[in-house]
């Protein structure tokens, strides 16, 4: 197997990977937005950053629900994907920033939402950014998929093709 291109950075290894990363990634479950209604009073004014946005796939669950959203993603390829959307939901802007330096005002979101982008994440540098740009309230949402138990054999299959073709 070969490794990772050590020349390049976290942020840009996702550049050569955008329309696969599109086609191929699971999509996160429209449940997300009633359980943080329920849980989180979420509204449809409640304003969202989506850290780590790659081509937008979380951000456009809070999209549909008609909150507006900042999609802060580093790698110029995947933020362009995401910028896309902006066709379909006016109410998105993404910004060329990382969770440690998102570029976004003080105090002015609801809700810091992280996708499967966390463990590319310094915790310790991003954790002060979450905190500056959250209103008095906000929440910070991780969402992520785990496997599905009912399909292990096809999770053992996947993994077995990422060994002996991956990339990295």
């Amino acid at each position: 197997m070969n490794g990772p291109d050590p020349s390049l950075k976290p942020t840009e290894r996702f550049s050569s990977r955008v329309e696969a990363y599109r086609r191929f990634r699971s999509r996160y479950p429209g449940e997300i937005i009633a359980l943080l209604e329920e849980r989180c009073a979420l509204t449809r004014e409640s304003v969202v950053a989506d850290v780590g946005a790659g081509t937008g796939m979380l951000a456009e669950l809070f999209l549909a629900n008609g909150n507006r959203v900042f999609a802060v993603e580093p790698n110029a390829d995947m933020r362009a994907a995401c910028e896309e959307l902006v066709a379909r939901y006016p109410h998105l802007t993404c910004v060329d920033g990382t969770a440690e330096e998102t570029h976004l005002a003080d105090r002015s979101v609801d809700f810091v939402a992280v996708g499967r982008a966390l463990h590319w994440f310094d915790q310790e540098k991003c954790r002060p950014e979450f905190v500056r740009i959250l209103r008095e309230g906000g929440w910070v949402v991780l969402a992520n998929q785990g496997p599905d138990r009912r399909s292990e054999s096809v999770i053992r299959e996947f993994q077995d093709i990422l060994k002996t073709h991956g990339l990295d």
